[in-house]
């Protein structure tokens, strides 16, 4: 990897990543500025994404950038690259939107999806970590207006 081939990347907790100018313009946004400006002596920052966030995010945009990788082993990655809490799993929808990622956003809102297909009002709630702060009164209320969405 030659050094004018490398951008570096720095998140909202200043952590620097340099890769691959190949891998990094996945993102449509990283890819604009470096069409626009030689970013490869300078750093992107990138105000909305953590370190711990943008490792995720580095890791699928590597493993899809892999030239030799098959699609069975794509999406055996992608199987176990989803294996994350809601929690993190919102934090890298979070980034690939602001990085204007769609393949890695819409791997992810497919498994957010997955995850509730199926499932009761309170499983959902229990997925995303909602409380119900509805009374029962309330809850009666919005079940009636939006009957359509109960059944």
């Amino acid at each position: 990897m030659s050094l004018e081939k490398l951008i570096t990347l720095k998140t909202s907790d200043n952590e620097e990543f340099k890769l691959d100018k190949s891998v990094a313009v996945k993102s449509k946004v990283i890819k604009n500025l470096v069409q626009d400006v030689d970013c490869t002596s300078n750093v992107i920052p990138l105000l909305n994404v953590d370190g711990k966030t943008m490792t995720k995010v580095i890791k699928y945009w590597k493993k899809h950038s892999d030239e030799g990788i098959t699609e069975v082993q794509l999406k055996n990655f992608d199987q176990n690259f989803l294996k994350m809490s809601h929690s993190k799993l919102f934090h890298v929808h979070l980034a690939a939107r602001y990085l204007d990622d769609k393949k890695l956003e819409e791997v992810i809102i497919q498994e957010s999806f997955d995850r509730i297909t199926g499932k009761t009002l309170e499983e959902i709630r229990e997925v995303f970590d909602i409380v119900n702060d509805y009374t029962p009164e309330e809850e009666e209320q919005v079940h009636r207006e939006n009957a359509w969405a109960f059944k």
